[in-house]
């Protein structure tokens, strides 16, 4: 069956929404990454649910009203939208008029992330130092090593690996996947960790105050936490830095910003929303599928 064959569920979320601006980052690897995708209009999801394999298709048909449709539970459509959308968050208000106006500009906009803190850790490891779309290959990469591809909208799609699956394997099958011994070693050692009983409890109990743990690990520094927490849980204020793209972003607005240093000086004006800043400046440098957007919004 394929996608437009299967029955469709409707979502009403708080306007205002716009799917387009909010999954721009999927879009901005055009079809490289792994398990999600921006594309004819809409936003492709795989991941896991009660331990099993999912999948959702989702696209905005009216300024209030998403249309889902796939394997996903229809109970737990509100819940995954709230933490891969963020469709019940709100666009914060800011003093610094250049963020303002962006905010203004971007009104739509809500944070988009893999709604898991695992996942977001393991994308940051792969994305160090590397392009977005060399990230989104060699993620693509890591997980055809764990799961068979899902075929949907004329593509291949894998869930991340579980943390278990990811910690029973070797550093050598890891790198097989094009990342660096480090990385492997770290990719593993984060699973292991995440994959124990006591360790999972924590970081599901207070992932932003736990996280802090993974810097004893070798390969992790703090543009990796900060990162993990963006785009793995949504945290308002993570702020990824000495981020290079960031600091093109920013030099975009922000004509006393010439090196990493500024950036994270002028960072604080944002607090305690430097996430939404971040994700503001990217999403006004990089752009958005105008295609896929609702015009009703």
């Amino acid at each position: 069956m394929t996608i437009s064959e299967m029955p469709k569920r409707l979502l009403t979320v708080s306007s205002p929404f716009e799917l387009a601006r909010t999954v721009a980052p999927a879009w901005w690897a055009r079809g490289r990454w792994p398990n999600v995708d921006a594309r004819n209009g809409g936003f492709i999801w795989v991941g896991w649910e009660a331990r099993q394999v999912a999948w959702r298709s989702v696209r905005q048909i009216k300024a209030q009203t998403l249309e889902i449709s796939g394997s996903g539970t229809c109970d737990l459509d509100a819940g995954w939208a709230a933490a891969v959308l963020g469709t019940n968050a709100t666009m914060p208000k800011f003093d610094d008029r250049i963020m303002a106006g962006l905010a203004r500009g971007h009104a739509g906009l809500r944070p988009w992330s893999a709604g898991s803190l695992f996942e977001g850790i393991v994308s940051s490891i792969v994305g160090q130092s590397i392009s977005v779309a060399a990230a989104a290959t060699t993620e693509r990469r890591l997980c055809g090593r764990f799961n068979n591809g899902l075929h949907l909208d004329g593509r291949l799609f894998w869930p991340q690996p579980l943390p278990e699956q990811l910690a029973a394997s070797s550093v050598a099958f890891v790198r097989e996947s094009g990342v660096t011994t480090k990385r492997a070693e770290a990719l593993v050692a984060v699973a292991t960790l995440f994959a124990s009983e006591p360790g999972a409890a924590a970081f599901a109990a207070d992932p932003v105050a736990t996280v802090e743990h993974l810097l004893s690990i070798s390969g992790i520094g703090p543009w990796t936490i900060q990162s993990a927490l963006l785009w793995g849980i949504a945290a308002p204020d993570a702020h990824p830095t000495r981020d290079v793209a960031l600091l093109r972003a920013a030099r975009v607005h922000y004509p006393d910003v010439s090196d990493l240093n500024d950036l994270d000086r002028v960072a604080e004006r944002w607090r305690p929303y430097r996430g939404w800043a971040a994700r503001l400046l990217w999403l006004d440098l990089l752009g958005y599928d105008r295609a896929g957007a609702n015009t009703s919004v």
